[in-house]
C-alpha cells in the first residue's frame, strides 16, 4: 500500500516536472515576453528573492480562507439540518441561497466592504458565502439519502430522532459532504483572493494586483504559483480528511 502511494506521488511529480520543463523550453524557444509568460526559472528567482513578502501574504490568505471555509461549512450544515427538518423552510430558503450564490464574486466585494468595512472581516465573509452553498446542497442530499426502508426500520424500533441522525442520516451524508469540502476548500482560497483585490492592502490577491500595476511580472507569477499551490494543498487536505473519516466502501454511480 505504501509503495503504491509512493509510486503514485512519483508519477504525479514527474508529470508536473515534465510540464514545467515544456514550459521552460517553449518560452525560451519562442522568446515569449516576460509580461505574457515568464520562464519558470525567472519565476523561481522572483519567488526566492521575495520569499518573506510572499510568505506573509500566503499566511494571511490561508488564514482568511480557512476561517471562511470553516464558517461557511458550519453555516451550510446548520441550514441543511433545518431544511431537511422543515419542507416549508426549505422551499422558502433554498431559492434565496441559490440566488445569493449566483451573484458574481467581484460584484459582492464592494457591497461587503461597505457593510463590514475594509479589512479581514470582509474577506472572511466572502469566503463564507462561497463555502456555505456546496455544504448546504451536499448536506440536504446526504441527509435525505437513507432509503425509506431504513427509515421505516428505525421508526419500527422506536429510535429517537437523534439516534436516527447519528446512526443513519449523518453517515449517509458524509460522502456528499466531503465531496462538497473538496470543492469549497480551493474555492475559499479564490474567494479570499478576490476580496483582497479591493478590501485589503495585503494578502495574495492584493499582491498579484500590486505586482501587475508595478509591472513586476515575475513577482506576479510567483504569487500566482503560490496561490495555486495553496489551493491544491487545501484540496489535498480535504481528500486526506475524507480518507481518514470515511473508512467504509462508498457506492459510486
Amino acid at each position: 500500500m505504501l509503495m503504491r502511494q509512493l509510486w503514485g506521488l512519483l508519477r504525479e511529480a514527474s508529470a508536473v516536472a515534465g510540464l514545467v520543463l515544456i514550459w521552460q523550453l517553449a518560452t525560451v524557444a519562442l522568446a515569449v515576453p516576460v509580461f505574457l509568460l515568464p520562464q519558470p526559472v525567472v519565476i523561481a528567482q522572483a519567488l526566492v528573492s521575495n520569499i518573506d513578502l510572499i510568505a506573509r501574504a500566503l499566511l494571511q490568505t490561508a488564514t482568511e480562507a480557512g476561517l471562511g471555509f470553516v464558517g461557511g461549512n458550519l453555516l451550510g450544515l446548520v441550514l441543511a439540518f433545518v431544511f431537511v427538518k422543515s419542507d416549508l423552510v426549505s422551499r422558502a430558503g433554498l431559492p434565496l441561497a441559490i440566488g445569493l450564490r449566483s451573484v458574481p464574486l467581484i460584484a459582492l466585494t464592494p457591497l461587503l466592504t461597505i457593510i463590514f468595512g475594509f479589512g479581514p472581516l470582509t474577506i472572511v465573509v466572502m469566503a463564507i458565502l462561497i463555502s456555505f452553498f456546496p455544504a448546504l446542497v451536499a448536506g440536504i442530499t446526504g441527509l435525505r439519502a437513507p432509503t425509506p426502508e431504513a427509515l421505516a426500520l428505525m421508526r419500527a424500533l422506536n429510535a429517537p430522532e437523534l439516534l436516527v441522525y447519528r446512526r443513519l442520516r449523518i453517515p449517509a451524508a458524509l460522502p456528499y459532504l466531503f465531496a462538497a469540502f473538496k470543492i469549497s476548500a480551493p474555492a475559499s482560497v479564490l474567494a479570499a483572493m478576490v476580496a483582497e483585490w479591493t478590501a485589503a492592502n495585503s494578502g495574495l490577491g492584493y499582491l498579484i494586483v500590486d505586482a501587475g500595476d508595478r509591472y513586476r511580472f515575475p513577482l506576479m507569477w510567483a504569487v500566482i504559483v503560490s496561490a495555486t499551490a495553496l489551493a491544491v494543498a487545501a484540496f489535498v487536505a480535504a481528500t486526506i480528511a475524507e480518507r481518514r473519516v470515511i473508512r467504509w466502501p462508498v457506492e459510486s454511480a
